[in-house]
């Protein structure tokens, strides 16, 4: 192997360690995401809410996450896409944890719908970060290697959530969170 060949080897290089932080962070937050699902629905009961309430919080997020995603875009070619990704894993995060203080169906709603604005930019951003990482001779490679954290996580979460609030109920969970934040 002469030189040249070794500097193209390198170059097309998919497994890097950002890729394969990229990756890890997809699917950290896919795994959130789909835990969600099944579990949010009883989360709703047990505030007081019916089922058309349970599909109306499950419902707004995916309205957020779509009003969100054409801002995304033009924000990482505007402000870069380390900050919009980071943005929306923060509110994210802070949405999740916040859905253990909701006192009421109403409250779940709208933390609901910001949360679906931190998915909507996470979730343009990662693809795009994920995108740009990869050599273009490896691009659907790549991308089905990245997309991959998806469908594992629809696999495993919605089953791991499940199993979570059988062993903790959502009372048990309440009254850790008010404990600890005393």
């Amino acid at each position: 192997m002469n030189n040249k060949e070794i500097a193209i080897n390198k170059q097309d290089k998919l497994w890097t360690r950002d890729f394969v932080l990229i990756c890890l962070a997809n699917l950290t937050i896919f795994m959130g995401f789909q835990m969600l699902l099944p579990t949010l629905p009883v989360y709703v009961n047990f505030l007081g809410g019916d089922e058309a309430m349970a599909g109306l919080v499950i419902g707004i997020f995916t309205v957020s996450a779509v009003l969100i995603r054409p801002f995304a875009g033009m924000a990482l070619d505007v402000y870069g896409r380390k900050i919009v990704y980071m943005l929306g894993l923060l509110v994210f995060l802070i949405s999740t944890l916040a859905y253990n203080w909701a006192p009421t169906v109403l409250a779940l709603l709208a933390i609901r719908f910001i949360h679906g604005f931190g998915w909507g930019a996470a979730s343009t951003a990662g693809g795009t970060i994920a995108a740009d990482l990869i050599p273009k001779k490896r691009l659907g490679e790549g991308m089905g290697y990245y997309g991959l954290a998806s469908t594992l996580s629809m696999a495993v979460a919605p089953t791991a959530g499940l199993y979570i609030i059988s062993i903790a109920s959502f009372t048990i969970i309440k009254q850790s969170v008010q404990t600890t934040t005393k």
